[in-house]
């Protein structure tokens, strides 16, 4: 609890462009709560003098940031701009001699996008722990709709196509390329082996 204090404490002191800065405690349940004593996680967050959003970070209880962003509205339901979400890297990669561990690394970027009047918007990016790009998804007021891209740890395309309207259509790369999968309106049409010549 001292950690969080200092943290406020902190904020308060360099955020002076801030109106005021506040503090929600979250449940596991991830709802607001009163009662820090259930808390799993709690955020600050503050209204940057001259500006409409309200900047938002939330921290797990020991201080670790887990996700920043920002909000149109005080009640914190309208998510606007950009927001980044963190994750801790499974301990057992270790053993593996992952890179990201090898690297001192403890946490990981696990994904990254845009909100628009509170719906995703444009491209949103998911992460491994080693820092490659694990998916791709387009986004058009909420809904998937555009490029989509699906990749392995190593950062070799495993799954690529197009969504319309949250519906898988039109041709489909799978399997990294040798299958050839088409789908109309999310329905499975056919499936092919690809014969096609791959270029990287």
């Amino acid at each position: 609890m001292n950690k969080i204090f200092t943290l406020l404490l902190l904020l308060s002191f360099s955020v002076g462009g801030y109106g005021q800065v506040k503090t929600v405690y979250f449940d596991i349940k991830d709802k607001a709560t009163t009662d820090s004593t259930k808390a799993v996680t709690y955020a600050v967050y503050g209204k940057v003098s001259g500006d409409s959003l309200f900047l938002f970070k939330k921290y797990d209880m020991d201080g670790y940031l887990t996700v920043s962003g920002s909000f149109k509205d005080e009640a914190l339901s309208i998510p606007e701009g950009k927001f980044v979400y963190y994750n801790w890297i499974d301990p057992s990669k270790t053993e593996l001699g992952y890179k990201a561990v090898s690297a001192g690394k403890d946490r990981y970027k696990i994904l990254s996008g845009n909100y628009v009047n509170g719906l995703r918007q444009g491209r949103w990016l998911s992460f491994y722990e080693n820092g490659e790009v694990k998916n791709v998804v387009t986004f058009d007021k909420g809904l998937m709709h555009g490029e989509f891209k699906s990749f392995d740890e190593r950062g070799m395309l495993l799954e690529s196509g197009q969504f319309v309207n949250d519906q898988m259509d039109g041709e489909w790369e799978t399997e990294g390329g040798k299958v050839l999968v088409t789908y109309q309106g999310g329905k499975k049409i056919s499936s092919v082996k690809n014969t096609k010549k791959k270029v990287n």
